[in-house]
């Protein structure tokens, strides 16, 4: 899949801490990252939403919104939303013990391959990883990260690992 002009901003704009060690000879920061781990961000990002009430929120991205529910898993409490851009969904999820504070959205990069593998080479890189890598079985992997800012990022790739 060619990349995009809004692919490309996603990527530069929440992974500025990559272009920094991109290395000598003008690898981009996804050649870089690609060459040390043999896995590359995917095609796909989900902004996560925290929400109070999972119903309400379906009804509002899809009846007022228009948009189309593409998963939805009530055992995890989620629903991913697709609102027509190719390669972004949004990521609605409900059961926390709080009602979800403003600024909570978190930024799910697709990783093609595996997590950890990619997670190694990032912190190599300088990435501040917030926390161990979750895995829901046979579903996904998730590794938290903050970007210089303090903006909430995670890989996101298949548990098991693409390939696996």
């Amino acid at each position: 899949m060619p990349e995009t002009p809004s692919r490309r901003a996603a990527l530069k704009a929440a992974g500025a801490f990559l272009v920094a060690s991109a290395g000598a000879g003008g690898a981009s920061p996804r050649e870089a990252v690609a060459e040390d781990t043999g896995a590359v961000y995917g095609h796909g990002l989900l902004v996560q939403l925290p929400v109070q009430d999972l119903d309400r929120a379906v009804r509002f991205y899809t009846e007022v919104l228009g948009f189309r529910v593409a998963e939805r898993r009530d055992d995890l409490q989620f629903v991913h939303v697709d609102c027509g851009v190719p390669g972004l969904q949004l990521g609605l999820s409900a059961g926390g013990d709080k009602p979800p504070a403003p600024g909570s959205i978190v930024l799910n990069f697709d990783v093609a391959g595996d997590v950890d593998v990619v997670r190694a080479a990032l912190e190599k890189r300088g990435a501040r990883f917030t926390g161990p890598t979750e895995i829901i079985p046979g579903k996904v992997r998730l590794a938290p990260f903050e970007d210089p800012d303090g903006y909430r990022l995670r890989l996101a790739g298949d548990d098991p690992p693409r390939g696996a």
